[in-house]
């Protein structure tokens, strides 16, 4: 049953691409009006899955992204670089907004049958094609490709623009950095070869750091017992206590 599901769950997001080209009457997002015109062109694939899922929580994602301090002063898109898969094998990747989870162990099998361009947002444990993040965050994305070459990278932009940077993609796995720059819905796929990745989708939002409260630090306070002691005129005629046995006088 687990080797079949896979292939099921991909056809059936094929179906949502069929759905969403009937003209059911959503209203479209700039990044899904965008997508569309792309795959009229043949590049990518129509929106999956209808309306865009609302802002999740970004602790929700927070094994996918880092922040650093200050504002964001780097590159937007980090050219790819060779990324060794030993070591760093994910326990569980995550297909669309709609975060359904496969075992990479399964995946694996079904990516080597089937070859062709993939594209990953990489966390510590796992593989999304989906997160939500705060702006100024750092994410690391994880191109795969059977052949490499140059190949274009393209980004459809919140403001519904299209990107593309041209990059060379190694054999195997790449690794590309991505500043969670702007505000809003980013839709980011690459094409080697004629070969067309899957889209993956950032949607960043608004941060704002916690303010730094300082500890207040109060003294302890501590109850004192005293005691007052007069002192006698005649050392030798402090009062005393006689034994006394019982009985006695």
């Amino acid at each position: 049953m687990n080797k079949i599901w896979l292939p099921v769950c991909l056809i059936l997001s094929l179906m949502g691409c069929v759905l969403a080209l009937d003209g059911s009457g959503l209203e479209m997002q700039p990044g899904e009006a965008t997508a569309e015109k792309l795959f009229n062109y043949g590049i990518g694939q129509p929106w999956v899955g209808g309306n865009p899922p609302s802002y999740a929580s970004v602790t929700q994602y927070s094994q996918y992204y880092s922040m650093t301090t200050g504002s964001v002063t780097g590159t937007h898109i980090v050219a790819p670089k060779q990324y060794q898969i030993s070591g760093n094998v994910p326990a569980t990747v995550y297909f669309s907004h709609q975060q359904q989870a496969v075992p990479y162990t399964q995946y694996q099998s079904y990516a080597t049958y089937t070859g062709g361009n993939s594209l990953w947002i990489q966390g510590s444990t796992s593989w999304t094609q989906y997160a939500t993040v705060p702006q100024g965050a750092y994410l690391s994305l994880l191109a795969t490709s059977s052949t490499g070459g140059n190949g274009n990278l393209y980004e459809i932009y919140p403001d519904g623009r299209l990107l593309a940077n041209n990059y060379y993609y190694f054999s195997g796995y790449n690794q590309i950095g991505f500043w969670a720059d702007t505000i809003g819905q980013h839709v980011l796929l690459f094409v080697i070869n004629g070969q067309v990745s899957n889209a993956i989708i950032i949607d960043v939002v608004s941060y704002h750091p916690p303010v730094y409260q300082p500890p207040v630090y109060a003294a302890p306070i501590y109850y004192h017992q005293t005691y007052e002691f007069k002192p006698s005129n005649d050392f030798h005629h402090r009062p005393h206590i006689d034994n006394v046995s019982p009985g006695g006088h």
